[in-house]
């Protein structure tokens, strides 16, 4: 339905600073492209150009890509919970096959109730309705599950949620306690925000940063291999 469609899209939030800071520049960007997705470089700032080139083509991949948001009526996947996380933090690396072996091989053989998606795999993408329109960014920044029915979860919960799963959602149960709530929600904030300079020796800036740098480097391939299968056609 157009309702599911817009909720999915706003999901999306592809609003990198770039982006915004510049959205006359990216209209015109977008005005100017073509064939293999090429512009006038001159008219715009390299750092622009390639960043903008990007949100653009997803933008536009997502016309296509909506077309699969679950209408309630079908499960995005066969699992109750997709749980979307950084292979790169041990930290969270080793509860994630924790809580797949538990799930797989000791309560729901056969049946697993958890997804892991990798965020910082190859083949990972934010507008598969299945990952909930998580970006890199957003992602790295706290932990975050899709429920098949197309929830996005955000934080503690998605703990409790996967605990749940595998027969130790008694082990959140205090979370939901009012008070033990606000003082874990603090906790857990702190520990995200300075997550991957503890896990990983980088802030999450930097990390975003050399994630878009290699996403550019990626599209810039591309678009040359585009442009000698024209040359050769």
């Amino acid at each position: 339905s157009s309702n599911n469609m817009s909720r999915f899209i706003s999901h999306l939030q592809l609003r990198p600073l770039a982006f915004s800071l510049h959205e006359n520049a990216s209209m015109s960007l977008a005005r100017s492209s073509g064939g293999c997705g090429r512009v006038d470089r001159r008219l715009f700032p390299s750092y622009l150009l390639d960043y903008s080139t990007m949100q653009m083509r997803l933008l536009s991949s997502s016309v296509s890509s909506s077309s699969s948001v679950n209408t309630g009526n079908v499960r995005l996947f066969p699992e109750e919970l997709n749980i979307i996380y950084d292979s790169k933090c041990n930290v969270c690396d080793m509860e994630i096959k924790f809580l797949a072996r538990r799930d797989a091989e000791k309560i729901n053989v056969g049946r697993p109730k958890l997804k892991m998606t990798d965020i910082e795999g190859t083949n990972y993408d934010p507008l598969d309705p299945a990952n909930g329109g998580i970006t890199y960014q957003e992602g790295m920044a706290a932990i975050h599950a899709v429920t098949a029915d197309g929830k996005v979860v955000k934080g503690v919960p998605v703990f409790a949620l996967a605990y749940e799963q595998v027969n130790l959602g008694w082990l959140f149960k205090v979370t939901t306690w009012p008070i033990i709530k606000h003082v874990v929600d603090i906790g857990y904030k702190l520990f995200a925000k300075y997550r991957t300079n503890i896990t990983r020796g980088a802030s999450i800036d930097t990390l975003v940063q050399e994630y878009e740098a290699k996403k550019a480097l990626e599209m810039k391939m591309e678009e040359d291999e585009c442009q000698v299968c024209k040359t050769k056609s």
